[in-house]
């Protein structure tokens, strides 16, 4: 999958809930052989990534909507870029950047739950809940993320 080879799975964007739940920090899992990295999106790192898309979409010779489209575009696919990054290199990306060892993780568990606002209007989420020895770590994404956990874990993910 990878340019090095040892990318297994991307799954992101993943939101981590902080502040009693009332903000969230957006991070990028990023599984290897060996490791599962938590990459957290961070202003400075999207700023990046638009205005990577936007010079390369004007070194190829697009007007300003086809600038505009290629920033939106890569803003949606920023995980990707880690394909063509080291483990090593994603970890210095940001100090909030972390690793937990494949071999402490003893479970996954994705679960589906919808919410209904008070205003009527009601948003689904899945809920990832990575188990490892050291902690536990609860995790929300707006996509269902089983398949490519799957891939990564096996048969711990539930």
């Amino acid at each position: 999958m990878s340019g090095n080879g040892n990318i297994i799975a991307i799954v992101g964007p993943l939101n981590k809930p902080k502040l009693m739940g009332l903000a969230n920090d957006s991070f990028t899992l990023v599984v290897t052989k060996e490791q599962s990295i938590l990459a957290k999106l961070t202003s400075d790192i999207m700023k990046s990534v638009v205005e990577e898309a936007r010079h390369k979409a004007k070194q190829e010779g697009k007007g300003f909507f086809g600038q505009w489209g290629s920033q939106i575009t890569g803003g949606m696919n920023y995980t990707q870029r880690y394909l063509s990054m080291t483990p090593e290199e994603i970890l210095k990306e940001s100090p909030a950047n972390f690793s937990i060892p494949n071999s402490s993780i003893s479970s996954v568990e994705v679960k589906y739950r919808e919410n209904n606002d008070d205003d009527g209007m009601g948003r689904s989420e899945w809920k990832v809940t990575i188990q490892a020895y050291s902690h536990k770590l609860g995790l929300r994404c707006n996509s269902d993320p089983k398949d490519e956990l799957k891939k990564a874990y096996g048969e711990i993910v539930k």
